[in-house]
């Protein structure tokens, strides 16, 4: 458990960090033993001012390429960072480059002047834009285009990783019968495949907002407790997102706990999980928040990775029992002050 405690206090302080930022981190202040101070610790959100860093990296990219592409394009971040999913200080995050040239828009909405230009082509062409834009802009960072929908860009004077997308609005006709934001969708260029792939994250960070305030504050503690373990102990074959879909599918009353109570928290994720192993209509019927597909499904989440999870949890259950005999029995009444 010291390896793993390590692990967390490692990564959710900057390089940069200060006494005052240390005794900021709620697990410090716990008296009890290193597996309760895992536990509650892995729940808290990353610290606001980590957080406003990462956007200020992504700006300073932002701010390059709004000056230097001839395409006057939108730009939108998407990821764990904008959700407050996160469990790192120095978060990577993903810029969306929306092109001006063009939207795409969902059937039967017709354009009042239909765009005569090849869309794909016009991604194309931006992306090799925003990569030469990169590299004239940020000569000492490393720079890695390999990827099909992102490019990389990390190291020099930037402190946090920033990985641009190309990509295009989708107009859905939800978003034009409503205008909310959280209905459009983007289309991201997959260059390896010359293809563009639909992505909606305004409408997945609205459901996690929507579910944790139902939850007061519940689905992101298991959401962040869940993303940890797979960081901090490696043996987790379940993408983070996926692990968020899983927090996101439990009932709201196993949700919702009060301050203090976490432990309990712990134990129902565990038992969700279970459930799910046990229970195969159900773990193929969960959807991912914004609905677009199953959590598992093929390429996705498998029942291998979800029974690494379980493993996980159990071995954390076993340890905070286990080093907690004479406080408590059962997660259910621990109560731990912080």
């Amino acid at each position: 458990m010291a390896n793993r405690l390590d692990r967390l206090a490692s990564r959710r302080t900057d390089q940069f960090v200060t006494e005052a930022k240390l005794l900021n981190e709620a697990y410090r202040h716990i008296e009890q033993s290193d597996s309760v101070r895992y536990v509650i610790g892995s729940m808290q959100p990353i610290d606001p001012e980590y957080t406003k860093n990462t956007f200020a990296q992504g700006d300073r990219v932002r701010n390059q390429l709004d000056n230097r592409l001839d395409d006057k394009c939108e730009y939108e971040y998407q990821g764990s960072v904008t959700n407050d999913t996160h469990i790192k200080a120095r978060s990577d995050i993903d810029l969306l480059v929306l092109t001006g040239k063009f939207h795409t828009l969902e059937n039967p909405q017709e354009p009042s002047s239909p765009y005569k230009g090849n869309p794909l082509q016009d991604l194309v062409d931006l992306r090799a834009d925003a990569i030469a834009s990169l590299e004239a802009a940020f000569p000492e960072a490393t720079l890695d285009s390999s990827g099909g929908k992102s490019i990389s860009l990390e190291g020099g004077s930037l402190r946090r990783k920033i990985d641009v997308v190309p990509s295009n609005w989708f107009n859905t006709n939800k978003y034009n019968e409503t205008g909310q934001k959280m209905y459009r969708v983007v289309q991201i260029l997959d260059s390896k495949n010359m293809k563009r792939l639909k992505n909606t994250p305004f409408l997945h960070n609205a459901w996690i907002a929507h579910k944790d305030i139902q939850t007061h504050g519940g689905l992101r503690k298991a959401a962040r407790l869940m993303k940890s373990l797979k960081y901090d102990t490696e043996a987790i074959d379940l993408s983070s997102y996926d692990l968020v879909s899983i927090a996101f599918c439990m009932p709201d009353g196993d949700l919702d706990v009060p301050k203090g109570q976490e432990l309990s928290l712990l134990n129902s994720c565990y038992e969700f999980c279970v459930l799910l192993q046990e229970n195969a209509v159900l773990r193929n019927s969960l959807d991912v928040p914004d609905g677009h597909r199953k959590i598992f499904a093929a390429g996705h989440a498998t029942l291998d990775g979800l029974n690494q999870l379980i493993d996980v949890l159990g071995a954390l259950i076993s340890d905070v029992l286990t080093e907690n005999q004479r406080s408590f029995r059962k997660l259910a009444e621990a109560r731990v002050e912080y």
